[in-house]
């Protein structure tokens, strides 16, 4: 839909049968609109004929890709299906032509992304995600995030060969993991006042230690993604995994 449209203007585009849960950002290219997003091959949210008890379900579709043997008689069709990927859809507004494919590999499955929210609708060069910990959430039954990613939408990944990359164009991903049963929740991007750079801030999100039972919020400078938070702070109470985060600033 143009953004001053109306319901008569809408275009519609067929793509590949995916879902998408949740989309980074969408911008104007010349003629084509690009959609980045998180895509898996099936919902996360279950119909009611699976019942109340559908550890099972999330089980089998939770597991991480790499651990999928198709020759194992155990494997299931559903194997991997909330397996998630970041996306580029172009859209081309003139010929409907619509052309797709993986920003990033298999080796994590990401969602709940976050951006500078100053690029909200314009090219942005930078994205951070959730990290799912496929395995520990197949274990479980439900969704847990072990980390943070950082994504470099102009950067490619140069970890693999140059045909390799050729292939997917993958894109640049940095990690900041956590150590083991430390999972977070509601992650969120806070730009530094004054600055002009659209990495130049920090990710703050809640943490929670099934080990020790602690929960904490980190604060990770973006511009060290990778590097321990600079600040981490003990909560008097958990926040549960699955709800969600935003800052906002209270003048003094």
């Amino acid at each position: 839909m143009p953004r001053y449209g109306d319901s008569d203007s809408i275009r519609w585009f067929e793509v590949q049968p995916n879902y998408t849960f949740h989309i980074i950002n969408c911008f104007e290219d010349d003629e084509e609109v690009v959609v980045w997003g998180c895509r898996a091959l099936d919902s996360i949210i279950p119909g009611p004929d699976l019942g109340l008890n559908k550890f099972e379900w999330f089980s089998k579709r939770f597991k991480p890709i790499n651990s999928i043997d198709q020759e194992d008689i155990n494997t299931s069709i559903e194997d991997g299906l909330l397996f998630t990927r970041c996306y580029e859809w172009r859209l081309h507004m003139q010929t409907g032509e619509v052309r797709e494919r993986s920003l990033t590999g298999t080796e994590f499955s990401m969602d709940f992304p976050m951006i500078n929210g100053n690029f909200i609708g314009i090219k942005n060069r930078y994205g951070y995600t959730q990290v799912i910990n496929s395995i520990a959430s197949s274990t479980s039954g439900l969704i847990k995030f072990g980390g943070l990613a950082k994504l470099y939408f102009e950067e490619l990944d140069t970890r693999f060969s140059s045909r390799e990359r050729h292939q997917e164009e993958l894109i640049k991903v940095e990690y900041h993991m956590f150590e083991e049963n430390i999972f977070c929740t509601g992650a969120a991007f806070v730009s530094k006042e004054g600055s002009f750079e659209e990495d130049d801030g920090w990710i703050i999100t809640f943490v929670h230690n099934e080990d020790t039972d602690v929960s904490e919020v980190y604060i990770i400078d973006t511009k060290n993604f990778s590097s321990e938070p600079v600040a981490k702070i003990r909560l008097p109470c958990r926040v549960p995994y699955g709800f969600h985060g935003d800052f906002m600033p209270i003048p003094l």
